[in-house]
């Protein structure tokens, strides 16, 4: 633990997609004090239909925000600071300008940073993605990995590369402006969701990208996660100067971090997308579980890959394009439907749209419509698009739409990894990760019914909880 009284405290920052949360976790018992989140609505709209990139100044005038919120007393006690947020996604920016300006109250210029493109980018598309190299590791480069954006940018605009010395992930750029660190540093979890890193070597795979023609300079300096890569250099609404802060983090490892209590445990995170997954302890090619064990040579599907976790474990993931994000697909094409018909003066709220699909979903309770949810295809199968099946007269009220769709991302997860696998193996629950599954009990009971194991609910099943306590467990 930290060496530091128990009135002390850490602050855990999750970047999510299409959120902020921060919470404040007591050092001596992991207590979480307050939190508080709020949708970053940073989306840039201005951009060609595949592109997905994020304002990065919004992302942070809504990091100030959300710090507001706090009461002064518990942040002058502060006493580390971890951040998580999204993986796979890049940004650049010039390093000699990483600073917070006038003590905190305004973080960053535009100019000097570029917008962030997101994991869900789809400008790589199949035949660029074929023009790559070939990477040596067990993960190939998809669209919206950092590496595969960066390709993108040196051959389609690379004066704009020009402009930036350093890349990373949004995490990682938070973690440089806090410290002022003119050259980032990044965590293997992050490192990984790039490509073309070798985890086992703990090295970007130099010779391939430099043959390739990529900006190799603006590479991050690559660091176990865990890691405190630097001090808080300006008072940060109460928050201490000097305040160690720990390197950016990926929110699945942290959500998943807070949500495992037990090896036979799974940990389903659903929050904008969707993750499965099954920790494999340190130094061993397989997971003891109970008489089985898990053999990472025996892969269930390719659709599952191994991600690097914490202390030298592993993570076996089956990883969706398809999860929360389904239901914000469908609730906008409901309320732009409805503005078509001319009742936008009767529209209701977004939050209310939700909660009335849910009802009728609910009430439903079983429906012969069947959905395949992959509007984005899936990083092991770009080209799959979604379907709805067996449509009838019978079966398309809200209710049977509302059911099909949450039955439908919980199948496609199960089908990357199978609850026949999961028994096979020894796993006697799955535990319930991520905001947009712990507030849809739709969504809850189609996990239970397709995996047939018990659902176990975990509200400190948070990633800005799991960042806070990687930064307790550390004492560097």
């Amino acid at each position: 633990m930290v060496d530091c009284d128990s009135e002390s405290f850490v602050l855990g920052i999750d970047l999510g997609t299409t959120s902020i949360k921060v919470s404040l976790v007591r050092n001596s018992n992991r207590d979480v004090i307050e939190s508080y989140r709020i949708d970053t609505r940073a989306y840039n709209s201005g951009e060609r239909s595949n592109f997905a990139e994020q304002d990065v100044v919004k992302i942070f005038a809504c990091l100030q925000h959300v710090l507001a919120q706090f009461s002064p007393h518990f942040l002058a006690k502060v006493a580390r600071i971890g951040i998580c947020g999204q993986m796979h996604g890049c940004v650049m920016w010039k390093g000699e300008t990483c600073s917070l300006s006038r003590g905190g109250d305004h973080f960053i210029q535009s100019d000097n940073v570029s917008h962030l493109i997101t994991w869900e980018d789809g400008r790589c598309d199949n035949e660029f993605l074929g023009t790559l190299p070939p990477a040596r590791t067990n993960i190939p480069v998809s669209t919206g990995f950092g590496c595969a954006s960066m390709f993108w940018l040196q051959r389609n605009d690379p004066s704009f590369l020009e402009r930036f010395d350093c890349a990373g992930t949004i995490m990682d750029y938070v973690v440089c402006v806090f410290c002022e660190m003119r050259k980032p540093c990044m965590s293997t979890h992050n490192a990984v969701s790039w490509g073309y890193f070798d985890v086992n070597h703990m090295t970007w795979e130099l010779n391939i990208l430099k043959k390739a023609n990529f900006p190799t300079q603006l590479l991050p300096v690559v660091v176990q996660p865990g890691t405190i890569v630097g001090k808080l250099q300006k008072s940060l609404y109460g928050i201490p100067v000097g305040t160690p802060v720990g390197v950016g983090l990926g929110d699945f490892q942290c959500s998943l971090l807070a949500s495992i209590s037990q090896e036979s445990d799974a940990v389903l995170n659903i929050g904008t997308s969707c993750q499965l997954a099954v920790v494999i302890p340190a130094n061993t090619n397989s997971v003891a579980t109970g008489e089985s064990s898990f053999q990472t040579s025996k892969m269930p599907s390719k659709a599952v890959t191994i991600l690097p976790f914490f202390h030298g474990q592993k993570v076996m993931t089956a990883a969706s394009l398809s999860g929360g994000n389904i239901l914000a697909t469908f609730v906008k094409m409901l309320t732009s439907w409805m503005r078509d018909l001319g009742l936008e003066e009767s529209l209701p709220c977004t939050d209310e749209i939700y909660r009335r699909i849910l009802a009728c979903a609910d009430e439903k309770g079983a429906t012969s419509l069947q959905v395949v949810p992959t509007l984005w295809g899936e990083r092991h199968s770009p080209d799959q698009r979604g379907q709805v099946n067996n449509l009838t007269s019978g079966n398309i009220s809200l209710g049977d739409v509302g059911l099909g769709l949450c039955r439908g991302v919980i199948e496609n997860i199960q089908e990357m990894m199978t609850r026949d696998f999961l028994h096979l193996h020894g796993v006697r629950q799955i535990v319930c990760a991520g905001s947009a599954l712990m507030r849809n009990q739709v969504l809850q009971k189609q996990v239970e019914q397709v995996f047939e194991l018990p659902l176990v609910l975990n509200e400190l099943a948070d990633a800005s909880i799991g960042a806070a306590i990687v930064t307790l467990l550390e004492r560097n």
